[in-house]
């Protein structure tokens, strides 16, 4: 059990009390509403689910990927534009305990653009050549919800079912800067707004989370955007495993990933 459905728990306790006292149409608004925050947070994953896929698209960093939390194992690939150019740098990491693997390439980089020549093949991270203060992040470490649907339905607020295994409310994004669903000056630019950010969530038939979307208003700046988990291929996904053909990561990945 952790906080949120132990709060939960709590509420529908005192709700069930306050029944007997004459508030009963606010009561069952209350008791519908913890109802629906303990069934969702019930449906996140966890290091005992099934392996699955996971995409998140918008906020800072767009990624996508497999979690295995049975095999301690995942993978997660993540794309960014370099400006001013046409080049697209893409990493990739496959992580089985406490080993590692990379892919990391160059689209659309010339002859000339001075960037390295990396293998196309899985390349092995040697732990020691990491650098000290990022050692842990190439191991898995009990991920299992890295969209942090968890962190939006503990700043969540008025959800309610609104059609079978569709759920809404609010999340206050001040208490999911974790997440990194906007940056800091957006968070600052919303103010009171980011309190109360729309929140849609979905289940499947076997009540696990598949779908978390935000709605984000416009806000100084920036203009209005979505931040959507998506988690889906419950058990049919392909179980993450080490690669069988890996090379030895050269210096030139050590270097671009102290960053």
């Amino acid at each position: 059990m952790n906080v949120l459905t132990r709060t939960a728990s709590t509420l529908l306790i005192v709700g069930v009390t306050l029944t007997g006292c004459g508030v009963g149409e606010a009561v069952e608004e209350t008791v519908a509403q913890v109802s629906a925050a303990t069934t969702l947070a019930e449906g996140v994953p966890t290091t005992e689910s099934p392996v699955f896929r996971y995409t998140i698209k918008g906020g800072q960093q767009p990624l996508s990927g497999v979690v295995d939390g049975p095999h301690k194992a995942l993978t997660t690939e993540a794309q960014e534009k370099i400006p001013d150019s046409d080049i697209t740098l893409s990493m990739k990491f496959l992580i089985v305990g406490d080993e590692a693997w990379t892919k990391i390439a160059f689209k659309n980089a010339g002859a000339d653009s001075g960037l390295p020549k990396l293998p196309k093949k899985w390349m092995k991270l040697d732990q020691k050549k990491l650098a000290a203060d990022s050692g842990e992040d190439f191991t898995y470490q009990g991920e299992s919800d890295p969209g942090y649907v968890s962190d939006l339905l503990r700043a969540a607020a008025d959800l309610k079912e609104t059609g079978k295994g569709v759920y809404a409310g609010t999340t206050d994004l001040t208490g999911s800067t974790e997440a990194e669903i906007v940056d800091a000056d957006t968070l600052a630019a919303l103010g009171e707004q980011a309190k109360t950010v729309p929140l849609e969530l979905t289940l499947d038939a076997e009540g696990r989370i598949t779908r978390a979307l935000v709605k984000i208003p416009a806000a100084g700046k920036a203009k209005a955007a979505t931040y959507e988990v998506v988690y889906d291929q419950y058990g049919t996904v392909a179980p993450v495993t080490a690669p069988t053909d890996g090379v030895a990561a050269p210096a030139d990945v050590y270097e671009m990933l102290k960053g």
